[in-house]
């Protein structure tokens, strides 16, 4: 069975299953979910309510690109709190801050066009330009989620946020599916 059946299947049993369920409340439970734009390898979330009004979050983010000789691998990882308004409606804003790390890395082999003669790494007796990069950051965030079913949401954001390693100041915007188990 190839990996992109056995996704599709692990993906629509999660999206059958709760719904299954018995009803609870709007959020109730353990939710498994992931960034839906933009667009690319975002990270897999899990959250699950500590209470009426706070969540916990857990996000794992794996990523590899190769072509050519040129590769890439990203690994993220990344813990958040959320206080909730309104945890009994179908519409529930929230604003909290979440923490991450991540480690970067990359390795260009081949030919280096920047030399005239156009030696390979090899030939150059260097590594083929091998780098890599860790990260931390905090980012605070303001958003809300909607849930369709009493299993099954969606939930938009936006947040700023710092990162060090090398320092930068950035803004978010996400949207995010979540199935409630």
């Amino acid at each position: 069975m190839s990996l992109r059946t056995l996704t599709a299947l692990v993906l629509l049993s999660l999206l059958v299953f709760p719904l299954l369920a018995t009803a609870g409340g709007y959020g109730d439970g353990f939710a498994v979910g992931g960034i839906l734009l933009p667009s690319g390898s975002g990270p897999i979330v899990g959250k699950a309510r500590l209470g009426d009004n706070m969540a916990l979050e857990v996000a794992l983010s794996l990523s590899t690109w190769s072509d050519s000789g040129n590769s890439s691998s990203d690994i993220g990882l990344g813990a958040g709190v959320l206080f909730l308004n309104g945890t009994d409606s179908q519409f529930q804003p929230y604003w909290g801050g979440r923490v991450s790390i991540g480690h970067t890395s990359g390795g260009v082999s081949g030919y280096d066009f920047d030399l005239p003669e156009y030696k390979t790494a090899d030939e150059r007796g260097g590594d083929g330009g091998d780098d890599s990069h860790t990260s931390f950051g905090v980012m605070g965030v303001f958003g809300a989620e909607y849930f369709i079913t009493k299993h099954l949401s969606i939930e938009g954001e936006v947040g700023l946020g710092a990162y060090f390693g090398s320092f930068s100041l950035a803004t978010q915007t996400t949207l995010a599916g979540f199935i409630y188990l």
